[in-house]
């Protein structure tokens, strides 16, 4: 399945396809049961939404958001789930399991189908449901499923939506490229230039003169408690070990290596290799005939240049060797020449093979004594692998059946260290001259997705040769740190919010005088503001898409506005507030811009595409009826967020 749905985003309509499934194969498979029925009620087993006839739970609902969150966690450590939640992570992954569930009702009630033979193909091509022979197991799916944490049933209710959506979204999506007299005017708009003045205010000028009270200090703290608060921290235990660890063990017996050399007699024995040159031809006839030709006196490479052929020459081959890359026969008649001539053909795997015997090499037999330290090096090489693969299999057991990891680093002879508690990024806010050990990088991570009951695991930290063990030693629940350790920090958030707000009054005056006509440098100095002061600002609506660079906030507005005007724009963080006053604009014209046609015209048609979709979307949730519980979203949220504990 999730090779489909790669595919699907990937084509024209993928930017539609978005718009249900942004997030849905990081939580594909993890959802909880989803087919209860019960009406709406408590938190308690109760559900957030229906649409249809179908119920979407609050546990399915709570497994979105976690998986959701992790996957935002890979491009942010630090993120917790309250800030996920405030920034809009519980409002779109809900709306994407309303729009998913909309849409496959939708389409199940106007005739779509998608058969039990459908949805047991894509399950088959599920990496977890194969077998040890590489083949659909319905044992190794059901194991598969138990693993996850599912059921069998929700995996492919959520297959079945998926199908349901790859049908109905591109025939929906689809429709005619976007028309040349829509394109031309928004392609001539990404030239359009525009110029003004930008006043900075800042808030710095408005500081209050006296200190807050402590109870205005305490509301502000508790009331902007996000600003303040400090990321979940872990201290993690770790136990590193290597496969140093079992080099005395893996050490063969004097005993082994007797039993080696015996079992490998003939790889010490004496042998003979063979320098070959050689010419491949498809018939027996066509071999006979190169034979005679360099008997008579041509080289072997004048004859195969004759006919078109190359010759290929090998150094050291054995004939067991030979035998199996051409035939048996072809080996019997090259050990059976001599040096210098050419062997009898013989007929190998593509075709009548010509041999020339270059050399003969004769390869002394090795004593037990002579090979001792080689044997010693490969029996300690393969039984380190197996041992260590045996040792980290055993570990991963105990863990999974509730060993703790003192339990396994005493049983290993190990030590475990436990670091000071980080955040997911490994600073110390302790101590910010902290450096975590170089393995932190991999440790770290994994040790964030842990449950914080004890739970162990085992990480590799170099594939094959470096391991960890770990488990979270302690940790603090992402919070706000007591007043008394912030303060000063917060009496200074408090200055700037308080200088901003008579910084945006300020502002608000002197835009009020550019709109009447007054030039922006004078009505800024007729204010008499410290540290204020102009700056001119122009650029084109291409600079507001260019990637990789840093848009400034003023030259967006600019093209949000009417030459002549003013508006103001807080400069963010409660620095102060800006007066942007736009003074001219040129209009762009593309008409002479092929390529640039070709581009816009390709971008409207893609957005009119996308908009099918969405409007498809729209219409079938309508059609099928949505009805959300509002109190129970409510409720989860101020958990979510601790809102109800403050």
């Amino acid at each position: 399945m999730i090779s489909s749905i790669r595919s699907l985003i990937n084509s024209k309509f993928g930017a539609v396809i978005a718009l249900l499934f942004v997030g849905m194969i990081a939580i594909a498979f993890a959802l909880g049961d989803v087919t209860g029925s019960s009406s709406f009620g408590g938190l308690s087993g109760g559900n957030v939404a229906r649409v249809g006839d179908r119920n979407i739970t609050l546990g399915e609902l709570n497994d979105a958001l976690d998986n959701r969150l992790r996957a935002e966690r890979q491009n942010n450590p630090t993120l917790d789930m309250a800030n996920f939640v405030e920034g809009g992570g519980l409002d779109s992954t809900l709306e994407q399991l309303i729009n998913r569930y909309a849409l496959a009702e939708f389409a199940s009630r106007y005739g779509v189908a998608v058969s039990d033979r459908l949805v047991g193909s894509e399950i088959r091509k599920l990496p977890g449901a194969m077998g040890l022979d590489g083949k659909f197991s319905a044992e190794a799916f059901r194991a598969f499923a138990q693993q996850i944490g599912v059921s069998e049933q929700a995996i492919r209710d959520d297959i079945t939506q998926n199908l349901f959506a790859q049908q109905i979204i591109p025939t929906a999506a689809s429709g005619p490229p976007a028309p040349d007299g829509m394109v031309l005017p928004y392609a001539s708009l990404v030239l359009e230039q525009r110029s003004g003045q930008v006043a900075s205010i800042p808030s710095t000028a408005f500081f209050p003169q006296n200190p807050p009270s402590e109870a205005v200090l305490v509301k502000y703290y508790n009331d902007n408690a996000a600003k303040f608060t400090i990321p979940e921290k872990r201290a993690i235990s770790y136990a590193i070990f290597d496969k140093s660890i079992i080099a005395t063990r893996a050490k063969p017996s004097e005993a082994d290596i007797a039993a080696y050399y015996k079992a490998n007699a003939a790889k010490y024995a004496a042998s003979q290799t063979r320098n070959i040159s050689q010419v491949i031809v498809p018939t027996e006839a066509a071999a006979k005939s190169v034979v005679a030709q360099v008997n008579a006196g041509k080289s072997l490479a004048e004859v195969a240049n004759g006919l078109g052929l190359a010759v290929t020459t090998s150094n050291n081959v054995a004939k067991a060797n030979l035998a199996g890359t051409a035939s048996p026969a072809v080996a019997d008649a090259v050990f059976a020449a001599a040096k210098g001539t050419i062997a009898k053909p013989a007929r190998g795997k593509l075709g009548w093979t010509v041999v020339r015997v270059d050399a003969i090499n004769q390869v002394a037999a090795k004593s037990l004594a002579a090979a001792r330290a080689e044997i010693e090096t490969e029996l300690t090489k393969t039984r380190s692998e197996e041992m260590l693969t045996e040792m980290t299999a055993e570990i991963e057991d105990s863990f999974a059946d509730g060993a703790t990891i003192t339990d396994m680093a005493k049983q290993n002879g190990l030590k475990v260290e436990t670091s000071p508690k980080l955040l997911a990024n490994g600073q110390n806010t302790a101590n910010p001259g902290y450096k975590p050990i170089p393995e932190m990088q991999v440790i770290l991570p994994a040790a964030f997705q842990l449950d914080t009951n004890g739970e162990a695991q085992l990480v590799e930290i170099v594939p094959g040769e470096k391991f960890a063990m770990i488990a979270v030693a302690d940790f603090d629940e992402a919070a706000p740190p007591p007043l008394a350790d912030v303060r000063p920090i917060v009496q200074q958030q408090w200055a700037l919010a308080e200088g901003a707000k008579s910084a945006r009054a300020a502002a608000d005056r002197i835009r009020k005088a550019v709109d009447g006509g007054q030039p922006l440098q004078a009505a800024l100095a007729a204010a008499n503001i410290q540290g204020a002061q102009v700056e001119s600002i122009k650029g084109t609506r291409a600079d507001l898409s260019r990637q990789g660079q840093p848009i400034a906030p003023p030259l967006s507005m600019m093209f949000a506005m009417k030459k002549g005007t003013a508006k103001i724009l807080q400069g963010g963080g409660n620095r102060g507030w800006y007066v942007v006053h736009l003074t001219d604009v040129v209009k762009g014209d593309a008409s002479g811009n092929a390529e640039m046609l070709r581009a816009r015209k390709q971008e409207i048609s893609g957005l009119l595409q996308t908009e099918y979709g969405a409007q498809l979307i729209a219409a079938a949730a309508k059609d099928v009826g949505v009805k959300k519980n509002d109190d129970g979203i409510a409720e989860l949220r101020a958990r979510l967020t601790n809102r109800d504990n403050n």
